[in-house]
């Protein structure tokens, strides 16, 4: 226990003075604050100079903002209104100029874009770019349908009144939702599942890296002579795990911070209310699978890790867990896009162990499994992480002492069974 604790305080004490551990939390936290301070550091600015700003105002009225012509006058006064009144969202201009005029306007900026009303029924966008989601158009096919609805209605000698009311009638949809709404937990369960797999991934790696180093370098005989090579194992996994747990500790509990230095310019943002205030199970949900999830595929890393010679050798013997944990992201990911967190691709992915700390959390984030299913899929994440575990301790006590190319799958059953055989021979003896 002695050496295990040695162990322990020795690597996480490499974690914590690591300058690249140091600089990727700062920087973390750094764009967080910049990130979430944004608003009220751009409103700061602003007031700066009054002079600016108010010269700014005054260079804006035209930008950024539609024209709208009425060519030859052929739209009525009424429809006119109520295509105003329609694209109420956007800073409107009625002009009077011609066609071409127009366009040079709108190219030289201007403008942000025009619309030419050649009829009732008829119109066209000039946009100066048109961007990314742009539905500017779709916006001015909806005004102009209300204007004429409204025009064919007072044509027919129908009051104002009565157009609104056959229009825009009375309509009341109450939702009454019995379990989880996935637009508010969508965006809290996305970022949680990517810093799980960020975290499984990084430190899993560096598990097997250093590993591999330590063997390569020989200084693992000298350490097995003086320490078990299960405290050493088990020391290096559990380090890891804790140097994550702080890390991520950190960044979430400065966004926290920052969050609440900044509630008053973001209180009216559902996104990102969302996603500071999950309930605090999802929290306990995250650190348990977390914990199981990072020491199967850590046992799995240091374990093969033991088994190669060199730290080039690392990434392509790793290549597999790698691939397994990537697809199951792929798909927990997939289903959560889609909208059907209860899929029965992401069902049978809740019990599988290697799946299971992403699938089932998804799940219970998402959606509303039974108790028992996740009772049944943490319990057979338990079990496998610790038989992983004792495996991994296997391989990790006959692999760091094996040189040479790591040996294929049969070969390292063999030297398994010959292990185990020869400590029940042991036993036995004694």
């Amino acid at each position: 226990m002695r050496n295990f604790r040695s162990v322990l305080r020795f690597e996480l004490g490499g974690y914590f003075k690591s300058k690249i551990y140091l600089a990727m939390t700062l920087l973390f936290v750094v764009v967080l604050m910049v990130v979430l301070s944004f608003p009220n550091i751009k409103a700061m600015l602003s007031k700066q100079d009054s002079g600016m700003q108010q010269a700014a105002i005054e260079q804006s009225d035209t930008r950024n903002a539609l024209a709208v012509l009425n060519q030859s006058g052929l739209l009525s006064d009424n429809a006119l209104d109520r295509f105003m009144s329609a694209m109420g969202g956007r800073s409107l201009f009625i002009v009077s100029d011609d066609e071409q005029e127009l366009r040079k306007q709108v190219q030289s900026g201007q403008y942000d874009g025009a619309v030419i009303l050649q009829d009732a029924q008829t119109a066209t966008y000039i946009a100066r770019n048109l961007a990314l989601g742009d539905n500017t158009a779709s916006n001015i096919y909806q005004a102009m349908v209300a204007a004429a609805r409204y025009d064919a209605l007072s044509a027919l000698e129908v009051s104002e009144a009565e157009a609104d009311n056959i229009l825009n009638p009375a309509v009341n949809v109450n939702v009454d939702n019995l379990g989880v709404s996935q637009n508010e937990t969508f965006f809290y369960t996305y970022i949680l599942l990517l810093a799980l797999y960020m975290a499984i991934m990084l430190y899993g790696q560096i598990v097997a890296t250093s590993i591999a180093t330590e063997k390569g370098s020989r200084t693992m005989e000298l350490l097995i002579t003086s320490t078990r090579p299960n405290s050493l194992l088990f020391g290096k996994i559990i380090a890891a795990a804790v140097s994550g747990l702080v890390q991520m500790g950190v960044i979430f509990g400065s966004a926290v911070l920052f969050y609440h230095l900044n509630a008053n310019v973001w209180a009216g943002n559902a996104i990102v209310a969302s996603i500071f205030n999950m309930p605090l199970p999802i929290v306990g949900y995250v650190l348990l699978f977390f914990l199981l999830g990072f020491s199967l595929y850590a046992f799995m890393f240091g374990a093969i890790g033991s088994l190669v010679s060199r730290v080039e050798d690392v990434s392509t013997s790793i290549m597999p867990i790698l691939l397994i944990f990537i697809v199951g992201f792929v798909i927990v990911v997939t289903a959560m896009s889609s909208g059907n967190a209860d899929s029965t691709l992401l069902k049978v992915c809740s019990f599988i162990p290697f799946t299971a700390p992403m699938a089932m959390f998804a799940r219970i984030a998402m959606s509303t499994p039974a108790w028992y299913e996740i009772v049944i899929s943490v319990l057979l994440l338990v079990a496998t992480t610790i038989a992983t575990g004792v495996l991994s301790a296997t391989i990790y006590r006959m692999g760091v002492l094996m040189y040479g190319k790591p040996p294929k799958p049969a070969e390292l059953i063999k030297v398994l069974r010959r292990a185990r055989t020869h400590g029940a021979v042991v036993k036995q003896n004694r």
